[in-house]
């Protein structure tokens, strides 16, 4: 379970947006299709580490040459934010990763990891149902990695603290370090004197 460190999320930033405002670090977009999205609330994701939350948004990049252009797939910049959970919220998280948490709760792990999004929301609403404020989970593309679901209808505004955005580049750390765990290469400036490599763009999603 995560110790109370800095959780983390990447989000398209407009520097000129106000706290909760569309492009701002706090404002969670129209939801239903995510694994644990709940019809009653918004849900917003959290990773435990910096790669993990780039990754997540770089995953369909893989097999594909990532381009600086593909980091600002809006009119805005994707950028890498921390955010600090207040300590009533991090205890009142159901840490799934734990079978007796499971087993208190009646819920199987096949339930939380299915591709089918209506099983996987039905056990995030049966979480929500139970009073917590969250769950934990690790994440689809790799068990080294975990995330956090927080139901927004049960956390005050104040019990997040939010760092100041950090926007990506090719040559972030958390880029180099979730292209690599993928296997996604990045676009690198052809040396002098040598011929471009190819650049293959994804097709949109």
């Amino acid at each position: 379970m995560n110790d109370g460190a800095s959780n983390w999320r990447v989000f398209p930033w407009n520097p000129e947006a106000e706290d909760g405002a569309p492009f701002s670090a706090s404002f969670v977009p129209p939801q239903g299709h995510g694994r644990f999205d709940l019809r009653s609330t918004a849900v917003l994701y959290l990773a435990e580490r910096r790669e993990h939350a780039v990754a997540e948004r770089l995953q369909k990049y893989r097999g594909f040459v990532l381009e600086d252009s593909d980091l600002t797939p809006s009119p805005y910049r994707l950028a890498l934010v921390s955010v600090i959970m207040a300590e009533r919220v991090r205890t009142a998280i159901a840490d799934c990763c734990d079978p007796a948490v499971l087993l208190r709760l009646g819920l199987r792990p096949d339930e939380l990891a299915s591709l089918d999004s209506e099983r996987s929301q039905a056990a995030a609403a049966a979480v929500h149902a139970s009073g917590h404020m969250g769950l934990r989970w690790w994440s689809s593309l790799s068990g080294d990695w975990h995330g956090t679901a927080l139901f927004l209808d049960r956390v005050e505004r104040s019990a997040l603290s939010w760092g100041t955005p950090e926007a990506l580049t090719l040559e972030h750390p958390a880029v180099v370090a979730a292209c690599a765990t993928l296997g996604i290469r990045r676009w690198r400036k052809p040396r002098p004197g040598r011929p471009p490599g190819r650049r293959r763009r994804v097709p949109p999603a």
